[in-house]
């Protein structure tokens, strides 16, 4: 990690920094209380210091460090040897080159929002953030959300699914195909075992385990596309295990969904996941919007992928007489999990309190939702298919 090969470089002790002038002095007192303001968000208890608890729960809301690396940190910046973090201290640690990939957003936001423009220009690009330049020829670093993009860990969690389903595909196909039937990849040993059956809704996994049947390449093809172009930027700034959640809530929602209003089908394909991937990109930008640094563009694009796709499936529907079957239902499902787990799920830079109604409100709903459809599935026998042991 990038940040662990900067806290081991710098030299721990404090002749470096009592002999070099610090940062905190040449602050303005309005540039003061913008770091005093953070500083006192993690100062829990409130005790006029931050000890390595509380340090640890600031740096690991957007990266993983060790104990190890925190404990390193309180003595690096500990200039009084108390054993914790004082306001200046504080600062002065936030603003250390040396500890950009820790503290990035912190001083970007501080650019952003205390520096006036005219003294921009002093100021390079903290971190891993882009920069853009303005009319007046200075350099800004992207806004609070962008900052936080890291490749460590390693966006792997989409490829590893999408790398999961071509194995199960090529299996599947890798048996003799009966050409006599149509949708044959749906017959195949493998399928049968995983592919969401309405008659054997007691097999719990098929809610699940449907994502990795596909009928035919083209299916599977769409679906690898979208998790991973769409997948991956929302893996960059959030932890695997997120956008993972969102993905398997949108499986599960879109197979509950199916089981409900379409009872007596097969559901296939990773769809469920795509579209949860999707709609969580809109839940990722309504927590985040005052710290991405262009919004409306991300809205408009997300917005407008979406309309296309409802304007794509009404055609295919009901008007070309197009007559393959597509769970829309599952789809449904799975956009509308996306949207209410992404707000609680996905990392929100910087919380309001309108957004932690927002969030309590996701949850509760989405809590309501499936949980009144499992118990539809469990007691409403007389809607669906006979169960086949």
């Amino acid at each position: 990690m990038e940040e662990v090969a900067d806290v081991h470089s710098a030299k721990i002790g404090h002749e470096h920094q009592q002999n070099s002038t610090q940062p905190s002095a040449q602050l303005t007192s309005k540039e003061k209380n913008y770091f005093r303001s953070i500083f006192e968000k993690y100062d829990r208890d409130g005790s006029g210091t931050i000890d390595a608890q509380e340090l640890a729960t600031m740096l690991r809301e957007d990266a993983e460090v060790s104990d190890k690396i925190v404990r390193k940190l309180i003595v690096y910046s500990d200039r009084n040897n108390d054993g914790k973090i004082n306001v200046d201290e504080f600062t002065n640690m936030v603003l250390d080159t040396k500890l950009k990939s820790l503290f990035g957003q912190y001083v970007t936001s501080y650019v952003d929002y205390v520096v006036p423009k005219s003294k921009r220009h002093r100021f390079k690009p903290i971190g891993r953030s882009a920069t853009a330049t303005t009319q007046d020829g200075f350099t800004e670093p992207d806004g609070a959300y962008e900052t936080g993009y890291t490749l460590w860990p390693p966006p792997l969690c989409m490829a590893l699914m999408s790398i999961c389903e071509i194995i199960c595909f090529v299996l599947n196909n890798h048996i003799t195909n009966d050409d006599s039937k149509q949708y044959q990849d749906a017959f195949q040993p493998v399928a049968l075992a995983l592919i969401y059956h309405p008659r054997r809704r007691h097999e719990a996994w098929r809610y699940f385990t449907y994502m990795f049947v596909h009928i035919g390449w083209a299916h599977l093809i769409m679906n690898l596309i979208c998790q991973i172009c769409l997948g991956l930027p929302l893996e960059l700034r959030n932890r695997w295990w997120r956008v993972l959640t969102v993905y398997v809530a949108g499986v599960a929602c879109g197979s509950l969904m199916t089981s409900i209003f379409d009872p007596h089908v097969f559901l296939a394909g990773a769809s469920g996941g795509v579209y949860a991937i999707i709609t969580a990109h809109l839940a990722n930008i309504a927590i985040n919007w005052s710290e991405m640094t262009f919004p409306a563009i991300q809205l408009f694009i997300m917005s407008l992928l979406i309309i296309c796709d409802v304007a794509f499936a009404v055609h295919n529907r009901y008007l070309s007489g197009d007559q393959t079957p597509i769970g829309y239902a599952a789809h449904v499902g799975g956009a509308l999990a996306g949207l209410l787990v992404g707000i609680w799920v996905l990392k929100n830079v910087e919380p309001t309190n309108r957004e932690k109604y927002l969030w309590w409100a996701a949850f509760l709903i989405f809590l309501l939702l499936i949980g009144t459809a499992i118990l539809l599935n469990v007691f409403w026998t007389a809607h669906f298919f006979s169960t086949t042991y």
